[in-house]
């Protein structure tokens, strides 16, 4: 197997996060993040993007049914934004953050908090 088969595969075995949004009467299913993602959030975000904003286009990128396919498109990010309960999509963004970078704070707060051989 060649590196970018492990590397994919890695990425495939990799646990989700699983929410319930009772609200909602639905379950959210989101995978580790990718570049596409990132690069995603990044263009659909301004400047001057506020956390609240950064939830909405989080769940945007994210949010997936049980087989992986997409709940929300970007034309959906002004909806979540003017027509939805604010104090759901923040719990559902936070737990997002704290599932995949919860430990991100710890990290960019200790240079040597990873070491090569440690990354595995």
């Amino acid at each position: 197997m060649n590196i970018i088969d492990k590397a994919t595969a890695h990425y495939a075995n990799q646990d989700r996060l699983i929410i319930t949004v009772p609200e909602w009467d639905t379950e959210i299913h989101f995978f580790p993040m990718t570049m596409a993602e990132i690069n995603m959030m990044g263009r659909i975000a301004s400047k001057k993007t506020s956390n609240i904003e950064q939830a909405a286009n989080m769940i945007v990128t994210k949010a997936k049914d049980k087989d992986g396919n997409r709940l929300f498109t970007v034309k959906d990010r002004d909806r979540l934004m003017n027509e939805v309960d604010y104090r759901v999509v923040l719990r559902i963004a936070e737990k997002i953050d704290e599932h995949f970078f919860g430990d991100m704070e710890e990290i960019k707060g200790n240079s040597n908090a990873i070491q090569p051989a440690e990354i595995n």
